[in-house]
Formats: C-alpha cells, sequence, structure tokens
C-alpha cells in the first residue's frame, strides 16, 4: 500500500489500525489469534510491535510506568516483563505471511534500529513510530531514511518536541502522518485535548490521526467530526488478563463495534452541502404549512392578516407569501378552514 492509496482510503472509509501492541503475552498462537480478531471486526490493519529488549531495555536502570505496575507483577522488573513479551523476528516473518492469508495489513512499530531494517525486509508497507521515541531524533531519521512512509506518534510531548520531531522527519521524507496521542493507559476521555488534532493540520499541512488509549468510543468519535481519518486502537482477546495492555484494550465484541460506530459516524458527516436528503422527500411533503382561512370570507373581501391560519397541510401558499395577499381582494367565496390558492386572489 502507497501513501496515497493509504491517504485515499482513509478519505473514503476511514483506514482503521487494530493495535495488538504486546497482548499477544510473548505467544505466537495469541498473536494469530489477535489477528483472527481484528479481521472479524472490520480493521484494515493489524499492528504489533517488534524489538530487542537488550538494545531498548535497561536490566537495572529502566522503570515501569505507573499504569504497568498495577498490571504486571511488581517484584519483576521492566526488562523482565518486557523481554517475557517479545516476539522473535521468525515469529512476525509468520504473522506476516498469516496477514496476508486472512487479508488485513500487517505493521508493526520497530525500537531500535535492528527491527526497522527486519520490518522493511519482509515488505511492510509502511513505517510507526512510538511516543516513546518523539525526542530520539537519530532513530526519527533512520526510519525516515527508509524510503517508507511515516506514521508519528506524538503522545506525552510538548509542542515544541513535536515540531522538532516532525521537521526531523520531513527532512528525509515528506510521506508522513502525524497521530495525537494521549500516552495513558487507559487515558480520561477528559484529558483527551481531541482540539489538538485541527491544531496539528493546520501547524503541519500533513494528515492527521488519532492513537485512541481510552476504552471508549467517544473519543474517536469526536476526533472523526475533527477532521481525522486514520485511527489506531488497542483491542485484546481478553481484557481481564495480566499484562502491561490488556487493561486499556477492547474486547473483540468492543473493537468491532468500535470499527462500525466509526465508520456510521464518518458516513453521517456527509459533504457539508445542504439540501433536501431523500429521506426527507416524504416529510417535507408532509408537514409544512400552508395558508388556510381562519373563518368564512366573502368574495370582495380585503385580506388581513387575521384571516389566516398557518395549517400543516399538503399544498397551497406558503406563509411566506403572506404579505403578497394582504390588501388584496377575495374574487369568489371561501369557506372556512379552506386551503388558500391563487386562484382566490384577485
Amino acid at each position: 500500500m502507497t501513501y496515497a492509496e493509504l491517504l485515499r482510503m482513509a478519505s473514503d472509509r476511514l483506514f482503521v489500525i487494530g493495535e495488538a501492541g504486546v497482548n499477544h503475552d510473548g505467544s505466537l498462537d495469541k498473536a494469530r489469534a489477535l489477528v483472527d480478531i481484528a479481521v472479524t471486526a472490520g480493521c484494515d490493519a493489524v499492528k504489533f510491535q517488534t524489538w530487542i529488549t537488550e538494545a531498548v531495555y535497561s536490566r537495572t536502570l529502566s522503570q515501569k510506568p505507573e499504569y504497568m505496575l498495577d498490571v504486571t507483577d511488581r517484584a519483576e522488573s521492566e526488562f523482565e516483563t518486557v523481554k517475557k513479551n517479545e516476539l522473535s523476528f521468525e515469529a512476525f516473518r509468520e504473522l506476516k505471511q498469516y496477514c496476508d492469508r486472512k487479508g488485513i495489513l500487517f505493521l508493526s512499530t520497530p525500537d531500535e534500529n535492528q527491527s526497522t531494517d527486519f520490518l522493511v525486509s519482509i515488505g511492510q508497507p509502511f513505517l510507526k513510530t512510538s511516543s516513546q521515541d518523539v525526542t530520539n531524533l537519530p532513530f526519527l531519521r533512520y526510519v525516515a531514511g527508509k524510503g517508507l512512509p511515516v506514521i508519528f506518534s506524538s503522545g506525552a510531548s510538548t509542542l515544541a518536541e513535536t515540531t522538532e520531531a516532525v521537521e526531523t522527519i520531513l527532512a528525509e521524507n515528506k510521506e508522513v502522518v502525524l497521530f495525537h496521542t494521549v500516552s495513558a493507559y487507559p487515558a480520561p476521555t477528559e484529558e483527551m485535548n481531541l482540539r489538538v488534532i485541527p491544531t496539528l493540520e493546520r501547524l503541519f499541512g500533513l494528515p492527521v490521526g488519532l492513537s485512541d488509549h481510552t476504552t471508549g468510543i467517544e473519543a474517536s468519535c469526536a476526533a472523526v467530526a475533527l477532521g481525522a481519518r486514520i485511527f489506531e486502537k488497542h483491542f485484546t482477546a481478553d481484557p481481564s488478563a495480566p499484562g502491561p495492555d490488556h487493561r486499556a484494550s477492547l474486547a473483540p465484541p468492543q473493537l468491532k463495534d468500535y470499527v462500525d460506530t466509526l465508520r456510521s459516524v464518518y458516513r453521517g458527516l456527509g459533504d457539508g452541502i445542504k439540501r433536501v436528503m431523500p429521506c426527507e422527500e416524504n416529510v417535507r411533503q408532509t408537514f409544512r404549512r400552508f395558508l388556510v382561512s381562519a373563518a368564512e370570507i366573502p368574495k370582495g373581501h380585503v385580506f388581513r392578516f387575521e384571516d389566516f391560519h398557518f395549517k400543516k397541510i399538503s399544498t397551497g401558499i406558503a406563509p411566506k407569501d403572506i404579505v403578497r395577499i394582504v390588501g388584496r381582494r377575495a374574487n369568489q367565496d371561501i369557506r372556512a378552514d379552506e386551503p388558500i390558492d391563487w386562484n382566490h386572489v384577485s
């Protein structure tokens, strides 16, 4: 898939990435099951995370963020927790082939250069960077230099940091999508700051999507209205399972509801042209008001405003035209509650 094809699909029907992340718990079989869930939900892509633990984490110095302490063994170091969830390159090669057979796009976020090279080698169509790497400019430069479109996540960063990162990528690669991200797991809806989406689009002139870490659908629905067309959402086979991301992920039925709801909301945006819609045609013919005589009106009577009621009937003279009638004469007798037409007016 090319950058142009990605943007065209996003414009036509939205582009939704099911973020499997590390919810496979280090098991290839579980990872395949997550692919199946994403396919059933109607996602366009399923995304994992690829890393070599020793190249990214310190055995003694890396510290778990607070949210991980609540959902993993506190006695276990971050290095040990991450290592348990690592999949081999060969496992990812098999996952890519499995996704190809299932008809869903395989994606994975690389965390260092070797994983980047591997993902490029197996034919991943574009690369996505993690919010952890917003200030890792050498790595962003390396990823951007691979010649593939880049999706850049901007979580837990200031505008200045985001700007420096985006400019670093753009110096190497013009095919970029920005993801507004709030890096909390789960993220509170009231802290999503979704108005940043049009701000980023205006500042950088690039398409802006949403990596949604809330546990609901509302934030993404609002983001659709604000212009986002590419989405990423964490999902899992079991939200109650122990592990770093399960608690902030949707269950399989919720993921399907998420995809269906987002696309329904997008269809509801329409084209912005105010007109009578096909579903309104019948109502339009039956619920408008027209002029009806308030009482018997004799021939020759000079019409006054109080001679008329505005009643819900299917045809006649519109209320706006009463000013064209008042002051003129009735050219025939008119019964009470009779619809007025121009034949009644001299």
